[in-house]
């Protein structure tokens, strides 16, 4: 079958009208505001008491859902991977989502399509005027599914634990910013930081709130233990786990499913099968191609995450010849056809030069464009650079990344066209990230980035591709410059400018290509409506219903 043009491909938002309005209401009131705008006064984040809008997953074919929710009915999910007990809490892990997303709350997620917090379980979020400290105020009512009222101290145990190197988060280094908590009452935190972070609500949009009096159940496997819409109710271990309606949930009338059922089926094919027989509701881990094929049929439901979490790029090492030379990058960059790798290999994604997603605040329209496929420029650009005969050189790919091995011969191919001659080398993924850490590829690489769907700013600290020291080797006064002031300026005209800037310096540059944003294509029953996701494509099943 040939797959359709990505670019042709008509995202619409796939919310009923209840959320629509819903939403309406929020924005009418004025009451989701941008966590990092700057303003003479505090910034604060506020919602009604009942939630707002979360953001629904687009669909890529399917009907409308029915306007009415039904209440009751089982969700069955297949899934690749078991649970992993002692990552379930505070690393950020796909293998656990179902637990993450129904068991466990957060202060707040980002909407899923735009750059905007949604409180959860913080009744409002106030950043001083200087961004060195952030007033946490608690919603009243709220319970932990043993009975127990979640309180200022719950909360501050849950971002203690992050700041343990001893639990491995990977939020760890946003933890460190906490210098001191202090709790006011009950309900209130005031967090003080070691200097300005606004973006310090990358790390809500991931902290689950867990239950410390149960916690060591957890890690055993026994229990897990949160204030979410779903309790859970056994694990099977490489079998299934369940999920049951909380009764006591602090949001009325919700969850509409009365229970999720998991399980574990490692393959696709087999994933495929139970889907189409109805054993399962939802498969997480269907071949794009099949994908596309269910594309076609009312039967099925295919969703991709409107904003891209993922990126897939090549890298260059700018210590090795012949990629000292930046027009030599810059005419990878123009011999990469973007729009052929997802057409033909990938099926799903977002086609980029730049790492942003266009809902970003760091996306800059008129530099979208640049690095159009444009093999007569990279020749003009190699020959500028003294390229004139074959040079050879490696090309790495990892063997847990087997999307990069396609797109690495894709652009072998390309190259080899203009005497750059490409030896691609794949590695076990330890022997990859070695060199990926050491900045020791010697060449060129391919691997996935994620990231760039939060505050800007995150990129340059959590990324090892593009924080210095990144295992390209790049570092320059401008850029480390360009970071700070990601990181550090809250106006927020200013901060249009500084990200025009970056993006400018990156697509110079070019140590970094971007090649498409990662979209996974998840595949369901028609009937199921209202599956959602945060920004950062963590789940949100408390409005998912099942039609008849």
């Amino acid at each position: 079958m040939k797959p359709r043009n990505a670019w042709d491909r008509t995202l619409e938002r796939h919310l009923g009208r209840r959320r629509f309005i819903k939403g309406l209401g929020l924005a009418a009131a004025g009451l989701a505001l941008a966590p990092t705008i700057g303003c003479q006064e505090s910034t604060t984040v506020t919602t009604p008491a009942a939630g707002g809008s979360v953001g629904a997953l687009t669909p890529s074919a399917g009907g409308q859902p029915t306007p009415t929710p039904v209440k009751g009915g089982t969700l069955n999910v297949a899934q690749a991977s078991d649970l992993a007990p002692k990552t379930a809490v505070f690393t950020i892990s796909p293998t656990n989502a179902f637990v993450t997303a129904t068991v466990y709350e957060k202060l707040m997620h980002y909407k899923s399509d735009k750059f905007e917090p949604e409180l959860e379980l913080a009744e409002s979020l106030t950043f001083a005027p200087d961004y060195k400290s952030l007033t946490i105020r608690l919603r009243s009512g709220v319970k932990f599914h043993t009975g127990r009222a979640l309180t200022a101290d719950d909360v501050k145990w849950n971002l203690q634990m992050l700041a343990d190197p001893a639990n491995g988060s990977q939020l760890l280094n946003f933890a460190k910013w906490v210098q001191k908590i202090e709790t006011p009452d009950p309900l209130t935190l005031v967090l003080y930081f070691d200097q300005a972070r606004p973006s310090f609500l990358d790390t809500l949009e991931y902290m689950l709130t867990a239950d410390k009096e149960t916690y060591e159940d957890t890690l055993n496997g026994k229990t897990f233990v949160g204030t979410g819409p779903f309790k859970f109710k056994e694990w099977v271990p490489g079998d299934h786990f369940t999920l049951v309606r909380n009764p006591d949930y602090w949001q009325k009338g919700r969850p509409y499913l009365d229970e999720i059922t998991v399980r574990v089926l490692p393959e696709q094919q087999t994933q495929l099968i139970n889907l189409q027989t109805g054993a399962t509701d939802v498969a997480m881990n269907v071949d794009p191609r099949d994908a596309k094929d269910m594309e076609k049929d009312a039967k099925y439901r295919v969703v991709v995450a409107p904003v891209f979490t993922t990126l897939w790029y090549v890298g260059c090492d700018v210590k090795a010849p012949p990629f000292t030379d930046k027009r030599v990058r810059q005419a990878i960059a123009y011999l990469i056809d973007r729009k052929r790798i997802v057409d033909t290999l990938l099926f799903y994604g977002v086609p980029t030069v730049l790492p942003w997603h266009e809902t970003s605040p760091a996306y800059t329209p008129e530099l979208a464009n640049a690095y159009a496929y444009n093999p007569a420029k990279a020749k003009e650009l190699l020959q500028q650079a003294g390229v004139t005969g074959e040079v050879s050189f490696p090309y790495t790919v990892s063997a847990a990344y087997v999307p990069t091995h396609g797109i690495a011969e894709l652009v072998q191919g390309e190259m080899a066209k203009l005497g750059l001659k490409a030896s691609i080398e794949r590695l076990q993924h330890p022997d990859f990230l070695t060199k990926l850490n050491g900045a020791k590829f010697g060449g060129i690489w391919s691997s996935g980035v994620g990231f760039m769907h939060l505050e800007p700013s995150t990129l340059f600290v959590m990324s090892f591709p593009y924080r210095v020291p990144n295992s390209s080797g790049y570092d320059t006064p401008e850029y480390r410059q360009l970071i700070d002031q990601m990181l550090n300026t809250t106006d927020a005209a200013a901060k249009k400018q500084v990200y025009k800037k970056m993006n400018e310096l990156l697509l110079d540059e070019c140590f970094m290509i971007p090649i498409n944003g990662v979209q996974t294509p998840v595949a369901m029953s028609a009937k199921i409506q209202d599956f959602a996701t945060t920004r950062s494509g963590q789940l949100l099943l408390g409005e998912t219903w099942k039609s008849k």
